[in-house]
């Protein structure tokens, strides 16, 4: 793909300068830009963003969980950031009036082998206090005493962990927030419908060289379209320094700024959502997580009951991998799943045998398929699953990939993150440092 693209746009000599181009207006892009914005008042801030508004991928498609940090390893950016990210996110939410509820969630086990797995929950919750990364409170409750919590659970379950600090967030009235304040400031602009096309180093001025920090950073071009289904315009602007949160399309702007041997290539599962309306959940207050289960139709860990913020009651997500037709090179093609978004029957009857397993007063007649989101991957089905991924391959470049679940909940802590390697590594005339993935373990990913 990034071969192609340099074949069908030549290269456009840039028409202006800005500071900080963010490309991408999904939850994270807009956290770093409104970061950045705050932290550097005299520096200008560009975002581009390819739809017409902002959030409508990833970010507006996913349970709207604030995630308290448990599922992941200790050591690993998943797990700080996220615990972060929490904080960051239920202070922010009170400090602006954004609609979040601190609802607390139950991990149930319905047999004693996953008691043996909330141990495992319970212990690394405890790691996490000694090493310092952060707290993550969790309570033990036997069955008796989930049923006395929510009654609608069943015999089955025997005992859960109660997680008090995990809640819910309108993720649209979060994302307006961090939109309003960049477009409120300013030195911060965000443009929609435009996406990236082109991406050309900048030749060094003032007598540097390559790789001694004094680049002038990056050519970047965009085509904005013109609302009429033509070709639309093309302009180029100068970039001091980029941050690529393009979500799932992330690999496709990364892999333009390295050599064949170094590109990278996302996968992607889709998670189908089912809304319900009916009986058996009358009661339920908190959100529900089974324990996971091995199961070649639906895998993560389970299907969840949560809610949104007018107490809508919805199950999801599903695991479901994507196989993407591949383009010459190799790479998936764009957008490819644009067209699998529909969420089906068969995954919905899937989902309602799990939910049974917990919640056996429900009724089939009671669900409805709702949406389906897509995960941007940077492992395969049945590979170990990988870390966030953020790195600064080249000088002033620094590119966000792999930025699943929990990513809404991370994404303040991210931006955060993002603003210190700016600072240090850009500004500071930083010379990039090359991948800075953190550590390869089994992750449990949906948490």
């Amino acid at each position: 793909m990034a071969r192609l693209l340099r074949k069908k746009y030549s290269y456009l000599p840039p028409e202006g300068t800005v500071d900080h181009l963010v490309v991408g207006a999904g939850v994270v892009g807009l956290a770093i830009a409104e970061r950045l914005v705050k932290a550097f008042p005299g520096r200008s801030t560009f975002v581009v963003e390819r739809h017409g508004q902002v959030g409508q991928e990833t970010s507006s498609r996913n349970s709207e969980v604030i995630h308290s940090g448990i599922y992941y390893p200790p050591t690993s950016l998943k797990t700080a950031l996220c615990i972060r990210g929490r904080d960051l996110i239920y202070e922010r939410c009170e400090q602006y009036g954004i609609g979040c509820k601190n609802t607390g969630k139950l991990v149930l086990a319905t047999s004693q082998e996953q008691m043996g797995y909330l141990k495992a929950l319970h212990e690394k919750a405890r790691k996490l206090r000694e090493l310092g990364v952060g707290d993550v409170p969790l309570e033990w409750l036997s069955g008796e005493q989930v049923r006395e919590l929510e009654p609608d659970v069943g015999e089955r379950v025997v005992g859960a962990l109660l997680s008090p600090k995990t809640g819910i967030v309108s993720s649209h009235v979060l994302m307006e927030n961090l939109e309003k304040e960049i477009t409120d400031s300013e030195t911060g602009e965000l443009v929609y419908g435009t996406r990236v096309v082109r991406i050309d180093r900048a030749e060094p001025s003032g007598g540097g060289k390559r790789g001694d920090g004094s680049e002038d950073g990056w050519v970047v071009q965009t085509l904005t379209e013109d609302g009429g289904g033509g070709e639309g315009e093309r302009t180029a602007v100068l970039a001091k320094s980029v941050i690529n949160a393009a979500g799932l399309n992330a690999h496709h702007i990364l892999n333009q700024i390295l050599p064949q041997e170094q590109r990278l290539q996302l996968h992607f599962a889709k998670g189908s959502y089912f809304s319900y309306r009916g009986p058996g959940v009358s009661n339920v207050r908190h959100l529900l997580y089974p324990c996971p289960e091995e199961n070649v139709s639906l895998s993560g860990l389970g299907t969840h009951l949560t809610m949104d913020m007018d107490g809508e009651i919805r199950f999801g997500p599903d695991v479901e991998w994507l196989s993407p037709p591949l383009d010459e090179e190799g790479e998936d093609v764009p957008d490819f799943w644009a067209t699998r978004m529909a969420v089906t029957d068969e995954r919905m009857q899937l989902a309602i045998d799990e939910v049974r397993k917990f919640l056996p007063g429900v009724k089939a007649e009671g669900f409805a398929p709702d949406y389906s989101g897509i995960r941007p991957k940077l492992s395969k089905k049945g590979e170990t699953a990988v870390d966030f991924s953020i790195t600064h391959p080249r000088p002033g470049f620094i590119s966000l990939q792999g930025i699943e679940s929990p990513g809404l909940t991370s994404s303040l802590a991210i931006a955060e993150m993002v603003e210190q390697m700016v600072r240090e590594e850009v500004h500071g005339l930083g010379k990039g440092r090359g991948q800075n993935v953190s550590e390869r373990g089994r992750l449990e990913s949906w948490a």
